[in-house]
């Protein structure tokens, strides 16, 4: 199963929002970013990038259009 980011954010909450709502339609989410946090963490320190299968990127995109403003850099 190959990953592929479908948007990126600085907000952690908005990730977690848009990982929940894509599970909510059956469709596998991961969370990825540069920074790792065991040792210490630096909320809002790091860009989150939403991964989902490929087969799945064209439908997750528009569910998350229709409750995101996907444009914006936040």
């Amino acid at each position: 199963m190959e990953l592929i980011e479908i948007h990126r954010t600085w907000n952690e909450g908005k990730a977690e929002q848009m990982k929940s709502l894509l599970e909510d339609y059956d469709i596998s989410c991961y969370l990825s970013s540069h920074l790792t946090q065991s040792v210490m963490p630096f909320a809002g320190q790091e860009e989150i990038r939403v991964m989902v299968p490929e087969a799945s990127a064209d439908e997750a995109r528009g569910i998350l259009e229709g409750f995101f403003d996907l444009q914006s850099g936040e």
